[in-house]
């Protein structure tokens, strides 16, 4: 009875052409495109939908701006599950159910779904590492690649009101059973689905004081891919929105990059993983964003 992982997004967009460009240079497998619908697919069976901004199927959203994303869809183990989630938050809100999918909005506004998750398996290649007298990679090399094919839609990131805080995490903890994974008293809140081990899959960043869509992050197999991924995405004239460089939140690997859809989208890999034997850390500062970043991320 747990949401597992993020199955869907939905944005609205300005420009169709561009943001149809931008998720076919990011790597994930294109579905069908238009002037006005298009759709991606990640490797285990995540959708990505852009429509324009003034469709009037879209649910509507408290960012400003006109290209962002209109919503988020998050996969449940069962339909059982699903079910029993309905009921959890329908307790004080409009819960509308439309083809399988449950839609009502967050404490900030956020239009969300829930709907029975539809994963597929993906075979993943784990480049093996030489060090000091450990040579599994013998007679072999690495062979370059140049466009990343991400894996999965790792989390989303909403910015949100400060003085919305308290009630904005208590729904996704307590009715939604997120766990949390870390806070920071000046920062936001990092939580992950009651059904995986990624340290976040959602996080609201309450220092922005504002109601805005962040980012969304794709795995991808290795640092070597984050490299390369955003080197194809420079190279095909998309706008870095940060260096490469390692959190300190979730560890992970990460290169953002600034995306016309809204928001950014994160190239990340090695996140850490987290069962229910964690215990959350409460941070009065924020330990920061990265244990390092590259000075010079033009990789020309």
């Amino acid at each position: 009875m747990t949401i597992k992982r993020v199955e869907k997004l939905i944005y609205g967009i300005e420009d169709m052409d561009a943001g149809t460009r931008y998720y076919r240079d990011w790597g994930v497998e294109e579905l069908e495109s238009s002037s006005d619908h298009a759709v991606f697919r990640t490797r285990v069976n995540q959708t990505i939908e852009l429509r324009p901004s003034d469709d009037p199927s879209l649910p509507p959203t408290p960012d400003p701006a006109k290209s962002t994303l209109r919503a988020a869809v998050w996969g449940v183990e069962t339909a059982a599950g699903l079910q029993d989630l309905g009921e959890s938050v329908g307790r004080d809100r409009d819960v509308r159910e439309d083809n399988g999918t449950l839609w009502f909005a967050d404490e900030s506004g956020n239009t969300l779904g829930l709907t029975v998750a539809q994963p597929t398996q993906t075979e993943v290649d784990m480049i093996p590492v030489n060090v000091n007298t450990t040579e599994p990679r013998m007679n072999d090399f690495i062979e370059p690649k140049t466009q990343a094919n991400p894996i999965r839609i790792g989390h989303v990131v909403y910015a949100i009101e400060m003085a919305d805080r308290e009630k904005a995490v208590s729904f996704y903890l307590d009715r939604l059973r997120f766990r949390m994974s870390d806070s920071t008293k000046t920062g936001g809140d990092f939580m992950r689905c009651a059904g995986g081990h990624d340290h976040h899959n959602l996080f609201l960043i309450s220092r922005a004081n504002r109601n805005a869509f962040d980012h969304a992050s794709f795995e991808v197999e290795n640092f070597d891919m984050v490299m390369m991924g955003g080197k194809f995405m420079k190279d095909a004239g998309w706008e870095a929105d940060t260096a490469p460089g390692r959190h300190i939140l979730g560890s992970n690997y990460y290169w953002y990059f600034r995306n016309p859809c809204g928001g950014n989208t994160e190239y990340f890999a090695d996140m850490d993983r987290m069962d229910d034997n964690w215990e959350p850390r409460i941070w009065e500062e924020s330990p920061g964003f990265s244990i390092w970043s590259l000075d010079d991320a033009s990789m020309a």
